[in-house]
């Protein structure tokens, strides 16, 4: 699984600035995520960190890769491919909550801990962490990623990779990919007749490197007797 690793600190002017580079207004973006435009406000002021379900689903509804919106300007590409459909996000949220909680649920047992230990180890109250395991309210980015650190795990697990938006972020990763290869790496990539050269290239990707080692020797090999069949050749006499 590929590391995620926001920047907290720029998410606030990053969904400022996504938001008015798509035309849309403070409002159409809290209705989106079914809050009150003040709450969605105090997203943009930094005051507040949105859940992670609520960032997946405001880079999904702003057409825009999560990256747009977590990473600092120098550390992201952008790439404009679909018009997704907003009307679903707020029951996707919910679900996603859900998800997380209990996602959250199985690390902390997992990791033999309390509800009350995590909690007081975060300085995060019983009853709202009782609440996010529920998944009665979302987790805040901040605390989500104190639980992770807790947990000694990655906050790339909690990951939408299943529903409609996650698969789209899932393709969003792969075009910004593909944009940040070189222009000769691009064109041949493009290039359909190119397509059974990628296709050895993933196949050998799953080869064991012992296996590795063994088809080199082998070519080696072939190599020599070649050379040797060559070299015995040349030094026959001419009849």
């Amino acid at each position: 699984m590929e590391l995620f690793n926001p920047d907290l600190s720029s998410i606030a002017a990053n969904l400022t600035a996504t938001r008015e580079k798509r035309g849309k207004n403070v409002k159409n973006c809290a209705d989106a995520l079914g809050i009150t435009s003040s709450r969605y406000k105090k997203y943009e002021s930094g005051e507040t960190l949105p859940t992670l379900p609520e960032l997946e689903s405001l880079s999904y509804f702003l057409n825009v890769p999560l990256t747009e919106l977590v990473h600092t300007r120098e550390n992201r590409a952008s790439s404009d491919v679909v018009n997704p459909d907003g009307e679903n996000l707020l029951h996707l949220i919910e679900i996603r909550d859900s998800v997380i909680g209990t996602l959250l649920q199985i690390e902390r047992e997992k990791n033999e801990l309390t509800l009350k230990l995590l909690a007081s180890r975060c300085s995060i109250p019983v009853s709202r962490l009782k609440r996010w395991e529920s998944g009665q309210n979302g987790i805040p980015m901040d605390d989500l990623l104190k639980l992770t650190q807790e947990l000694n795990i990655q906050l790339a697990a909690f990951l939408d990779v299943n529903s409609p938006i996650g698969l789209w972020q899932q393709q969003q990763q792969q075009i910004t990919a593909f944009l940040n290869l070189p222009e000769e790496m691009q064109a041949f990539v493009s290039n359909p007749d190119n397509i059974p050269y990628l296709s050895l290239a993933n196949r050998m990707k799953e080869i064991q490197p012992e296996d590795l080692e063994n088809i080199s020797q082998a070519f080696q090999l072939l190599v020599e007797k070649l050379s040797d069949e060559t070299q015995t050749a040349d030094s026959q006499p001419v009849e």
